[in-house]
């Protein structure tokens, strides 16, 4: 009764009893087959609270764009036709999106948008209250200014008296009486101060005090005006305010997830949101077709009914529709008497209480930000429409979103080349020059989704390196997006800010790890010859350092000991050349060419090689059939020596990258030179734990900078 006093009002109050006969017919209707088929049990399903403001202001805009002089009848005929079609659209998307299993989505909603909605709905019911005992559109500050004429005051004061009633009676009584108590009590009161006054119930009626009067008419339970009444709708202003739709299916799939979520704590049952959108839109499609509107669970009253001692059955709901039924066919005439203060004082109650949730107890839940889009919502609501006000909330939402997602940090590590390096084994002064150099490198290890506010900030902490005195002159940055999901054009743009800079400050940009379609974007965005030579795009970020080393190394001049080979750096730790001669003659020396394979993955390791002037490297055998590099080893440097002192078979394949000379220690030649020259063989193990302890000690470093 008090949503169809919301909903028909003004030009459609004479309508009025059509309205409640519609929408109890709907709470029959439709709350017998969410009783039949839900999920819930029991569960109490009538016309929804929340949307029934967005359906009051969709009645509002249709009358306000009929032409002028449209006749009475034909403004109903319109507005309940509009009604029943947005009651069937939605009921047909909601059955769309749970046979597609597409329930996930609404829950991408952001919250705070969500209690925007909410509260935003809760001020249309008190501006839709205010405006049935008042009897005016309330459309503009001046008719909100007139509330407060001491002519107007005493027309909806007691509104607001019953709504505070009603609301005590509720946080002070038991919960399943406290409803009907007040409602009935604040009746009597209602009719024992107009009697004390000198107004009987006639003039009550006339003054326009009382829910009636009702015209003689025969109640329907079903009412297909959208077949037969087809002919007589304005179907050109029923489209014009469409619009309205959206959002009336937006608010009801919420309003049923949260519903759904609710029940499901209550009840201890995991609840299907997609089987509950089907089971709501088989209902309201129903509804819509037989000219009902919006119906969906209600929390309250069925919390209510399991409080009370009600059985978890689907008899609670079928119960209350019958009873429904009863009221449409033989209460009508008890309905007229209903005092208007007490049904507008019900809907402020419910409007306050969605501002209570939505709006001000949120204020301890949310951030200040979403917060702020919730209040901005509820203020564009009440300043310009509850449409403008969805549109500024999704908009606020979305800049927020934009905020809050530039502040996450997409770089997962920042490394310079002293601290990482590549997979390339060194000579120890080739390693210890780039240790010292490495501060000239940048390492960026970027994850996440890529946009114009995060790339912005990957390009603003680039320039701070640059800028950045008390640091080596920025020389090699190294970004790798090996674990970067997407990035958009704006990205992109970006990036070509980035290039630009790195042309002017001389600096080399590295961009390692790029899928094929993000190279692709880059490169149809802002690859230009003038910038090449300062781009490199290599395909992980080992190759992207070791394009930085080979350049440091290739640049700068090393001293003699650098070029020396593995023998030579052998020799420094053997006292003699008599002994140097001595352990030559255990190596087998070797020439290999480029593409020939020294050792397979699996194979035994019988061998450890000893790189003179030839370059190698290590790949990993992957399930898929391709082989992944782990490791290249240069020339000076040695490999196999873990598996050949472990006696484990080969972990990986090792294939010549450049031709040249190596040296072979077999574990019979290994095992004869410790028999016969122990002193010799000592001086070779203790140079292979030098080997072994400084890559570990370049592990840890590189390890104790990516967790710090």
């Amino acid at each position: 009764m008090s949503f169809a006093a919301l909903i028909f009002h003004g030009e459609l109050t004479p309508y009025l009893s059509s309205g409640i006969t519609i929408l109890i017919a709907t709470a029959v209707v439709a709350g017998s087959l969410f009783s039949l088929f839900s999920s819930a049990r029991p569960v109490v399903a009538l016309p929804d609270d929340d949307t029934a403001p967005v359906l009051a202001l969709m009645v509002t805009l249709i009358i306000a764009s009929s032409p002028p002089g449209t006749p009475a009848d034909v403004l109903f005929v319109t507005t309940f036709g509009a009604l029943a079609f947005a009651t069937l659209l939605t009921g047909i998307v909601m059955v769309a999106l749970g046979y597609f299993r597409l329930g996930s989505l609404v829950r991408y909603l952001p919250y705070s948008v969500m209690g925007g909605y909410f509260a935003g709905a809760g001020w249309l019911m008190i501006q839709g209250a205010l405006r049935m005992v008042y009897d005016s559109p309330l459309a503009s500050a001046d008719d909100f200014l007139a509330l407060f004429e001491a002519g107007a005051l005493w027309r909806w004061l007691p509104a607001i008296v019953a709504a505070f009633c009603i609301r005590w009676a509720i946080r002070n009584w038991h919960q399943s009486l406290a409803m009907p108590a007040s409602i009935f009590l604040l009746t009597l009161v209602f009719y024992a101060v107009a009697t004390a006054v000198g107004l009987h119930p006639e003039q009550l009626m006339a003054g326009g005090w009382l829910v009636g009067p009702f015209p003689e008419a025969s109640p329907r339970l079903v009412n297909p005006i959208l077949f037969e009444g087809s002919a007589d709708l304005d179907w050109s202003v029923v489209i014009a305010n469409m619009t309205t739709v959206g959002t009336i299916i937006m608010l009801s799939a919420v309003s049923l997830m949260l519903t759904a979520s609710g029940l499901s704590v209550v009840q201890r049952n995991n609840v299907d949101i997609n089987r509950e959108l089907m089971v709501a839109g088989f209902a309201n499609t129903v509804s819509g077709t037989g000219g009902g509107l919006i119906a969906l669970p209600s929390m309250s009253l069925t919390e209510l009914a399991m409080k009370v001692g009600g059985p978890r059955s689907r008899l609670v709901g079928l119960v209350i529709a019958a009873f429904c039924a009863l009221m449409l066919f033989y209460g009508m005439s008890f309905i007229a008497w209903f005092p208007k203060p007490v049904v507008a004082g019900l809907l402020v109650f419910l409007g306050v209480s969605l501002l209570e949730r939505w709006l001000i107890e949120a204020r301890k839940k949310l951030p200040q930000l979403e917060y702020l889009v919730v209040v901005i919502i509820v203020l564009a609501v009440a300043a310009v429409g509850f449409l403008e006000g969805v549109m500024v909330g999704l908009l606020g939402a979305i800049v927020l979103f934009v905020i809050n997602y530039s502040r996450i940090n997409v770089v997962r590590y920042a490394l310079t080349g002293k601290e990482r390096g590549s997979n390339v084994e060194r000579n120890s002064a080739e390693e210890q020059y780039l240790r010292e150099t490495g501060g000239q490198t940048l390492i960026l290890k970027l994850e996440g989704y890529l946009f114009f506010g995060t790339a912005t900030a990957l390009a603003r902490r680039i320039e701070d390196r640059l800028a950045d005195s008390e640091q080596p002159p920025l020389r090699y940055a190294v970004l790798d997006f090996a674990q970067v999901t997407e990035m958009d054009s704006s990205a992109a743009l970006s990036f070509m800010k980035l290039a630009q800079e790195a042309s002017q400050r001389n600096f080399f940009l590295l961009l390692t790890g790029l899928t094929h379609k993000m190279q692709k974007r880059l490169m149809g965005s802002w690859f230009e010859e003038e910038n090449t030579s300062y781009i490199q795009i290599l395909p992980d970020l080992d190759r992207g350092i070791e394009w930085c080393e080979e350049r440091i190394l290739k640049e700068l001049s090393l001293s003699e000991e650098a070029q020396q080979g593995i023998l030579q750096q052998i020799f420094e730790h053997i006292s003699s050349y008599e002994n140097h001669s001595v352990l030559e003659e255990y190596l087998e020396h070797r020439y290999v060419q480029p593409g020939e394979q020294l050792a397979a993955q699996g194979d035994p390791s019988d061998e450890m090689f000893l790189l003179q002037t030839c370059t190698a490297s290590v790949y990993l055998d992957t399930n898929s059939g391709k082989k992944h590099r782990i490791r290249r080893a240069g020339a000076g440097t040695v490999f196999g020596e873990v598996g050949f002192y472990l006696g484990t078979p080969r972990t990986a394949t090792v294939i010549v990258d450049t031709g040249g000379d190596l040296f072979v220690l077999s574990q019979d030649a290994n095992a004869r030179l410790e028999r016969e020259h122990p002193q010799i063989a000592a001086a070779l193990h203790k140079f292979m734990i030098r080997i072994i302890t400084r890559r570990l000690q370049l592990t840890t470093a590189t390890l104790q900078a990516v967790l710090t």
